[in-house]
């Protein structure tokens, strides 16, 4: 690799397909190893403690501390610009936690949820749970689609003049599978039983993502982090059903826009990989491809001999090791991900988001073993 390449820059090479040596990269959206903050650079922390961007001076600083190849993730800004589709919320105690009351306003008819809080939070009611409750999703999608426009591009230039060239950046995405839905088995139940009233929020729902793609592009986004869930949570023919056409149309459209995706599924993809799903979608990227206990493939290198070779791959350390193990631990695992993938456009990274309290030396250990030549 070119030692005077920035790490923006050695991404887009990737990318590219050059050849820029080992790439490790863990997914990080804050401060999590095991010593106090502290912000490595010599020029001012832009977003310190407290700031409302404060978790990207922590990936910065992660990386800075750890040095890996950065990617970083924050908040698309998508505040609705007309008052009547925000939420009213209204909390109070009850005999071990709290219940929180929200509502939106509609013209036909209220959309309420409850909650509880107390050692876990449980939903009492879901927002939308009738036909009639779609009915009113759907408005409320539709009036969602006005946004202050030039304050989000605003703020997403900001954002990416702190992060100068130290990374890339990019937002969390997904399916327009439902705008407003809860992500449960309620999300099945009201697909097949008012299957109209479901595909018209889905419509209005793809309509609303793709003034939303046009922003992220126009704030300077490089790349959405597009979280799907595995068959641990839904069918592979709910996915052809309800994910992979509009997934599809996604893509198109943000790579015209410039670009790339980073697809995100830590769970069960086994049935994803079978099926040709990620050939015919062909992320530039996908992580992770988890082993049992966390997955369910058979091995890293049965699944990169059924992936397209210019898919480049990002994983798969299990989380635990990285936490409880010791140094050599670490190594040992990073080195059977290389074995296993030696050859082919793998990222070393881990099954999912770094641990608090992870070890700053097995963080340290886990970057230099994945750089070696």
């Amino acid at each position: 690799m070119n030692k005077s390449m920035s790490p923006r820059d050695k991404w887009y090479a990737f990318l590219a397909g050059e050849n820029v040596g080992p790439m490790v990269s863990p997914l990080c959206d804050d401060w999590t190893i095991d010593i106090p903050y502290r912000w490595p650079f010599e020029e001012p922390d832009p977003f310190p403690p407290g700031h409302g961007d404060a978790i990207l001076s922590e990936q910065m600083a992660m990386a800075g501390v750890c040095g890996w190849d950065a990617t970083f993730l924050c908040g698309g800004g998508f505040i609705p610009a007309r008052k009547e589709v925000h939420p009213e919320s209204k909390t109070t105690p009850i005999p071990g936690g709290s219940r929180t009351e929200t509502c939106i306003h509609t013209p036909y008819g209220d959309l309420t949820s409850i909650t509880e809080s107390m050692t876990s939070i449980h939903t009492v009611k879901r927002l939308v749970e009738t036909e009639e409750d779609l009915r009113r999703m759907t408005w409320v999608t539709r009036m969602q689609i006005e946004y202050d426009d030039k304050q989000i591009i605003a703020d997403g230039w900001r954002r990416k003049e702190a992060l100068r060239e130290r990374g890339v950046m990019g937002t969390w995405f997904g399916p327009p599978v439902g705008n407003g839905l809860s992500q449960d088995e309620s999300l099945f139940y009201l697909a097949a039983d008012y299957p109209d009233a479901f595909r018209e929020l889905s419509e209005a729902t793809a309509q609303l993502t793709m003034k939303q793609l046009d922003l992220l592009a126009d704030a300077g986004f490089d790349y959405l982090f597009y979280c799907v869930n595995g068959t641990d949570w839904g069918s592979p023919a709910f996915f052809d059903e309800h994910v992979r056409e509009s997934t599809r149309k996604i893509f198109a459209h943000w790579r015209k826009r410039g670009g790339f995706i980073l697809w995100h599924s830590c769970g069960h993809v086994k049935a994803f990989v079978e099926m040709g799903a990620f050939n015919d979608l062909m992320p530039e990227i996908l992580e992770t491809l988890s082993e049992r206990p966390v997955g369910n493939v058979p091995s890293l290198q049965w699944a990169r001999e059924k992936l397209d070779p210019k898919i480049a791959t990002k994983g798969n350390l299990p989380l635990n090791i990285l936490l409880q193990g010791t140094t050599e631990d670490v190594r040992a695992d990073v080195r059977r991900i290389r074995a296993q993938t030696a050859g082919t456009r793998h990222i070393v990274g881990l099954t999912d988001d770094l641990l608090k309290n992870t070890p700053l030396a097995n963080a340290l250990a886990f970057v230099d073993e994945a750089r070696k030549p």
